[in-house]
């Protein structure tokens, strides 16, 4: 039998399709409206994983977004700077010279544009945005003509990103590339009416062999997601909480090829979890 742990009185984890894969599902509660989620073991399907979901409850806690515009700076050092209380890399970067290589908006001004040939308009990737209004309110917006720009009326901050993952509690058929079909951690955002989650996937390791795009939304869809898209992933993908129970790193990034929380590597934005005012 599958070991199912609630370590907390007061939540009951939903009826999953997918329970039944997994070895351990562990559910915590941080605070009023913050619970993290943790999926671990070998599951029947997709081997040896361990996912984490942060969940916030809307408009409790609001969605943010920090960059640095010319530089890279860890996950964990963003937050700390943001006041965060739970925080995850965001977009695609150049490694290189650091700053964003897809469309950023911040406080309402444009801080990047996509860098020529990197989004093509045949690219997936760049057909959407994760778009965040004033009231801190997230959503899943379609880009627009060759430049591949959101609509940014009432918008205050925005970030070219993608695949889309789910619309509408619908998967997204995705384009047949080494991307989308090889196993990766991975990183990525769900959004509905009342909740804000923050999505790790953990791989490169035996430990956690990471999934491709396809096995992601259809774990995040059994998990009751309406919408999602994907995040920068790979050595970038790291889920940092900053509250009385839990300070730090609490995935295993790769970089340092360890199963550990030393792995970090610095990027050039993040997306992030703070009060609502």
């Amino acid at each position: 039998m599958k070991n199912l742990y609630l370590l907390s009185l007061f939540i009951s984890l939903p009826v999953y399709s997918f329970t039944q894969d997994f070895n351990q599902i562990k559910v915590e509660k941080i605070k009023a409206g913050l619970t993290l989620e943790r999926w671990s073991g070998t599951h029947e399907k997709w081997g040896a994983q361990y996912i984490l979901i942060l969940k916030a409850k809307y408009p409790k806690y609001r969605l943010d977004l920090a960059f640095a515009k010319d530089t890279l700076i860890k996950t964990s050092s963003f937050a700390k700077q943001s006041n965060a209380l739970a925080a995850i890399n965001g977009g695609f970067f150049d490694m290189k010279a650091g700053g964003s290589v897809s469309f950023l908006v911040s406080d309402g001004k444009v801080i990047h544009e996509n860098k020529p040939n990197v989004l093509s308009i045949d690219n997936e990737m760049g057909a959407n945005a994760l778009v965040i209004y004033e009231n801190g309110k997230g959503e899943i917006s379609p880009t627009e003509g060759p430049n591949r720009i959101p609509m940014l009326k009432k918008v205050e901050d925005a970030l070219v990103t993608g695949p889309l993952l789910l619309k509408n509690s619908q998967i997204n058929n995705l384009q047949k590339r080494p991307f989308n079909d090889l196993k990766h951690p991975r990183s990525a955002i769900c959004l509905g009416k009342k909740e804000i989650w923050l999505i790790a996937v953990d791989g490169r390791h035996k430990e956690a062999t990471g999934l491709n795009l396809n096995e992601l939304s259809q774990f995040l869809l059994s998990c009751g997601c309406q919408h999602a898209i994907n995040l920068d992933g790979g050595g970038s993908t790291t889920l940092f909480l900053n509250t009385n129970k839990f300070n730090g790193i609490v995935n295993h990034p790769s970089d340092n090829k360890k199963f550990d929380p030393e792995g970090e590597r610095p990027v050039a934005n993040i997306l992030f979890i703070r009060k609502n005012n």
